[in-house]
């Protein structure tokens, strides 16, 4: 028997995301499919579209056989970062020998020889990674010239595309950490990550997202079966970032009020100096739209900006990616929903990997620092979703030793 592993944010699970499990499946004749799925906060720093439980319930009921939660710190950190815990974890489990993957263009090879470059970096590429930080630029975008200098400018329409980047991300964290696991690469059928257009019977998440908040049925566009679990969330407005404009402004003013070490700012994951002397010169008060804006750079970008903030009001720091990265990045698998007839394969992951399966989340007892931290921050993460869902939908959602796994019969 084998299984394939799948990375996501299912914000929303749609059409799309059945098809990819669809035609890995085909490829690789696998019998399981295992999601590790962005938590209530995704990559971009924004808060989910719904909470975690029920967009794992909608997957399943789309294709998926079992959802475990990717840790908040991975699932709002960079590709590189995002890449490195969700491989870590997939290929702790023994079971998963497989992980597929949509990109915007089917050049395998290219794939594979960028994301070699990024797992071993040649000396050639290291000095001009450093020449190009020098002169200012983000780490994204001088890794993005030095590949380009290494092997041709034309490879730039591979390294600027969404799913093309988590894709090389992927490969390379599987080379770099030796992983068993094999990657599929299977090509997108929309028109693209952030594409706003509904067309066929295919869309983006992006734009299934901006029709919800245009008043626009998204029916065509998701699974029947997995509509039932987002009901709730599709009859109010839709998630926004800037609710999280009172929780930003706070640290910001025990910053300006208090000694810096208390405030910590400096420590939070992600922070530059540059940014965060442009966060203390910011006015106050001050909308979330404003400081992004105040924020931004041509070096630091709207998604990194967001994540800083997100990383701030959640206490992130950059000790905890030390930390994890120091520890072999996860020390459990915390189970959101799965299929009632994948019992015997949720036993048989339990049985095949070191991590521990966190399913009633209240007996959950962290063994070690790394997974004492990832716990509490996970934690934390839903109380500050559930808090922001209750204030601007109305609606009152579990704590996480409080909440239940979805089992879908």
């Amino acid at each position: 028997m084998s299984n394939i592993g799948i990375i996501a944010e299912y914000n929303p699970y749609h059409n799309g995301h059945k098809y990819l499990v669809k035609n890995a499946i085909k490829e690789t004749d696998a019998d399981g499919v295992i999601a590790l799925m962005s938590g209530n906060f995704i990559q971009r720093g924004a808060p989910a579209m719904a909470d975690k439980y029920s967009r794992a319930e909608a997957a399943v009921r789309g294709g998926i056989d079992i959802v475990f939660e990717l840790p908040v710190i991975y699932a709002t950190s960079s590709a590189r970062d995002f890449a490195n815990g969700a491989i870590a974890m997939l290929s702790s489990i023994k079971n998963i020998d497989y992980v597929a993957f949509g990109v915007e263009d089917m050049e395998t090879s290219l794939f594979f020889e960028i994301a070699d470059i990024l797992a071993n970096e040649p000396e050639e590429y290291k000095n001009l990674l450093n020449e190009y930080l020098a002169k200012g630029n983000s780490y994204p975008s001088a890794s993005e010239k030095a590949i380009k200098k290494i092997l041709g400018t034309s490879i730039g329409q591979i390294i600027s595309k969404p799913n093309n980047i988590l894709g090389i991300s992927y490969i390379s964290a599987l080379i770099k950490q030796k992983s068993h696991i094999k990657p599929i690469l299977i090509e997108r059928c929309d028109s693209g990550y952030n594409s706003a257009e509904l067309t066929g019977n295919y869309a983006s998440a992006t734009a299934i997202r901006n029709a919800i908040m245009n008043n626009t049925s998204i029916r065509p566009y998701i699974p029947k079966v997995c509509v039932k679990p987002y009901e709730e969330y599709f009859s109010k407005p839709l998630s926004d970032i800037t609710w999280l404009t009172p929780y930003i402004a706070s640290r910001m003013i025990y910053d300006r009020n208090l000694p810096h070490e208390i405030s910590n700012l400096e420590g939070v994951m992600d922070m530059t100096e540059e940014i965060l002397n442009r966060l203390r010169k910011a006015p106050l008060p001050i909308k979330y739209i404003e400081l992004a804006d105040f924020l931004k750079t041509k070096n630091i970008t709207m998604t990194r900006v967001s994540r800083v903030l997100l990383h701030m009001v959640l206490g992130i720091l950059t000790e905890d990616r030390e930390l994890a990265l120091n520890n072999g990045y996860a020390k459990y698998l915390n189970l959101l929903a799965f299929k009632g007839d994948k019992s015997t394969l949720l036993k048989s992951i339990s049985m095949n990997t070191e991590l521990s399966v966190i399913n009633k989340k209240a007996n959950y007892k962290p063994q070690s620092e790394l997974g004492q931290r990832l716990w509490e921050m996970d934690k934390l993460a839903t109380d500050l979703y559930n808090q922001l869902v209750y204030d601007n939908l109305n609606i009152r959602l579990h704590s996480e030793l409080t909440c239940t796994v979805r089992k879908v019969n």
